[in-house]
């Protein structure tokens, strides 16, 4: 057997365990939980991805070339023939060892749903598809135009053409999924006035009345990223398709057989209560709400209507002020100022934090721990929800708070500057941040800052400091992530408190 031979025998057995490994991918189970080195490896995802996108580019273009070449100069050999044996073998292992990382990533559960689903098939077909290129490409070695030339040139065009979709998914993944036409001239014309108060009886039971009291208690634990027992409860027809126990989450008519009913109104203690122990629990009225709208059908249009049972009218009064604060607030930012600032410096202290304007940022406010500072967690920042954006520094030092209290600080689109040292972030909840453009400096000294946690913030480009004295990421992890985050400065130091 001819080196050739060899080598050619390789690269095809190389193409076909490439083709059969990467294709079962979207077809293998899920793991309940899963730790450990292959997550380990997962996270480096994000870092090997550029590798692909670049060679698979680069192939084409050299094409492309030829292809002038061939026909423009009328060159019988293109002197650009020998790059392309090797950007094809350099793509074909890069994009392998690519979608290796990123099927571990995906086995993690830390990203789950449709979008990523789609990232992973799109990932899938590249190799597929960059694997057929190479395969006619070599059946075709002379560079004749004939039937299997083509066929690489084809399966070619398709790869950057996959290229491009997988990279849209997977930006649409950390940075969300208008991230490429958020700021698109056409699209800024056509954002929505600001919404109008509703008249009370045309209030949606679920929409404007069960959907907030999800996200205030629940969404942290059951959102497109974190699902906890496979539950989504970001809209009706997440909830309609339930979690990992298969039971209906809700049943017309009849709360005392519904899931949902079921599991907020265990005793406390019981391993199968939610929200759990450790999370703000629904107040009565909350549970009493949630009731009535199974009761009364559990239908996702449902109004409010003129008339609805006494009971219900009285629990609102708690209800509809909450809701209606943050439309007022829309179209009283710029207008009576002085006013709004002094409310919040009054809610502040009701809940143990200050709250004043920021000189940096007209017409926003900073918050800071008072001195002595009193007991602040992650209901104390859900608290401050209907207020979000208006904040434009934010800082907890020693809060007790976790990576669940990151769910509602990313709500807080002017977020400028973040400060939560010697608190419990680990950094699982860094990737929930990555809508906040303005954000520019994180403080996470002396916090449990993992090197796992740490990788997230390749998530958060758009970051220019970030402090990580005292954390749990070591050496090795710091360097690579500078090295790949160069416009980032990681700073093992203490930095400023606010």
């Amino acid at each position: 057997m001819t080196l050739t031979s060899i080598k050619t025998t390789t690269l095809f057995a190389f193409i076909a365990v490439s083709v059969i490994l990467v294709g079962l991918f979207p077809f293998l189970p899920l793991p309940e939980e899963s730790t450990g080195f292959l997550v380990f490896l997962g996270r480096f995802h994000p870092l090997l991805l550029h590798f692909p996108i670049v060679l698979v580019l680069l192939a084409l273009i050299a094409e492309g070339l030829i292809v002038y070449q061939v026909k423009t100069l009328k060159t019988a050999i293109p002197n650009l023939s020998f790059l392309i044996s090797p950007l094809l073998i350099s793509a074909l292992v890069s994009v392998l060892i690519t979608a290796i990382g990123g099927y571990f990533l995906y086995r993690s559960g830390e990203y789950q749903g449709d979008l990523v689903r789609t990232h992973l098939w799109g990932g899938v077909l590249l190799v597929l598809t960059l694997n057929g290129a190479a395969f006619f490409y070599w059946h075709s070695k002379n560079g004749e135009i004939k039937r299997e030339h083509r066929l690489y040139q084809a399966c070619l065009l398709a790869a950057n053409g996959l290229v491009i979709f997988t990279s849209h998914m997977g930006g649409s993944l950390t940075h969300g999924k208008d991230f490429l036409t958020e700021h698109m001239p056409s699209f800024q014309t056509l954002k929505p006035a600001p919404v109008e108060q509703k008249k009370t009886e045309e209030l949606l039971v679920f929409q404007d009345l069960i959907l907030p009291i999800f996200e205030d208690k629940c969404q942290s634990c059951h959102n497109e990223y974190k699902l906890k027992g496979g539950l989504q409860m970001t809209s009706f027809a997440s909830l309609q398709k339930g979690g990992k126990t298969e039971k209906p989450l809700f049943i017309a008519n009849n709360p005392s057989e519904s899931e949902l009913y079921h599991r907020i109104t265990l005793l406390d203690g019981d391993d199968d209560k939610m929200p759990p122990q450790e999370k703000a629990p629904l107040n009565e009225d909350e549970i009493s709400l949630i009731k009535w709208w199974i009761t009364s059908g559990a239908i996702e249009d449902m109004m409010l209507g003129t008339e609805p049972p006494d009971s219900i009218t009285t629990l609102l009064q708690g209800f509809l002020p909450k809701l209606y604060q943050s439309e007022r607030l829309k179209m009283r930012q710029g207008e009576e100022l002085e006013e709004l600032a002094k409310e919040l410096a009054e809610f502040g202290k009701d809940i143990g934090l200050v709250i004043e304007l920021d000189p940096e940022y007209p017409g926003f406010f900073g918050v800071s721990m008072e001195i002595p500072p009193a007991t602040i967690n992650n209901q104390t920042v859900n608290n401050l929800m209907p207020y979000a954006t208006l904040f434009s520094k934010f800082s907890l030092p020693g809060a007790e708070i976790d990576d669940d209290a990151l769910f509602e600080i990313g709500k807080m689109s002017n977020l400028r500057a973040l400060y939560l040292p010697n608190t419990c972030i680990k950094g699982e909840g860094l990737i929930y941040l990555k809508n906040l453009s303005l954000l520019e400096s994180i403080n996470l000294s002396n916090s449990c800052l993992s090197n796992d946690g740490i990788l997230n913030l390749i998530q958060l480009p758009e970051i220019k400091t970030v402090y990580v004295w005292g954390s749990k990421a070591d050496t090795l992890m710091l360097q690579a992530l500078r090295k790949n985050l160069p416009e980032m400065k990681i700073l093992e130091e203490e930095g400023a408190y606010y």
